[in-house]
């Protein structure tokens, strides 16, 4: 990523990147990673069950699609395209795509940056096996 001061992102041309399908539950594409925050693009391609992150706290715009967001111990919440959740380190949280629906796309910044393998499942059996992530240049150098 290039560690300019400041930088300019279309974010169309890079949703219009994601793969129709993939393994892991999201594909990202950092638009920012610094020790102070970091800022992603992600799809969702499964749902995501419950987990918190012990480093960072969470701002999530959802650009597209349809999400039951569950938070804490609250019933889940339907969020459409234009909607945004925010919480704090520590929070468990879990995201299910609405079937039938458009790909769910978020833009998040994580503050501070979010480390890497901070992503704690409440039930690791949940996840079922399935990696958390996999990141969009790796995955289009791999389909390349």
């Amino acid at each position: 990523m290039d560690e300019k001061a400041y930088n300019f992102f279309d974010l169309a041309e890079i949703k219009a990147r994601f793969p129709d399908r993939a393994e892991s539950m999201i594909v990202d594409a950092y638009l920012s990673d610094h020790e102070s925050a970091s800022s992603r693009l992600f799809r969702l391609y499964h749902p995501i069950p419950r987990h918190l992150h012990e480093t960072c706290d969470e701002h999530l715009v959802l650009l597209d699609g349809e999400v039951d967001f569950a938070i804490a111990d609250e019933p889940p919440r339907r969020l459409r395209a234009g909607q945004m959740v925010t919480f704090l380190r520590n929070i468990v949280h879990g995201i299910q795509p609405v079937e039938g629906g458009a790909p769910a796309v978020f833009f998040t910044v994580d503050t501070p940056r979010r480390a890497p393998g901070d992503v704690h499942f409440v039930d690791s059996a949940e996840s079922k096996g399935r990696r958390f992530v996999t990141h969009l240049a790796s995955y289009e150098a791999r389909s390349a």
